[in-house]
């Protein structure tokens, strides 16, 4: 499985998007975490957003994900 993610640690939000990742389709449901962005098709979570991520990811990965990009959607 394909993962991409993104940490902007200024804001404390983390982003991971599955493989089907499709941002002009998905519909998205708010967790205790965060977001939950699900393939509206299959039902399957194709993506996370992690709020307050460093109370609730590991350091080790928050350390592996880059920041996000200026200018283009997280």
């Amino acid at each position: 499985m394909k993962i991409d993610g993104h940490y902007d640690a200024e804001a404390d939000i983390a982003w991971l998007r599955f493989e089907g990742y499709e941002p002009s389709s998905v519909v998205a449901e708010e967790v205790p975490t965060g977001l939950r962005e699900l393939d509206p098709a299959t039902g399957s979570t194709v993506g996370l957003e992690y709020w307050t991520a460093s109370a609730t990811l590991p350091p080790d990965l928050l350390r592996m994900l880059r920041p996000p990009q200026l200018g283009t959607a997280a």
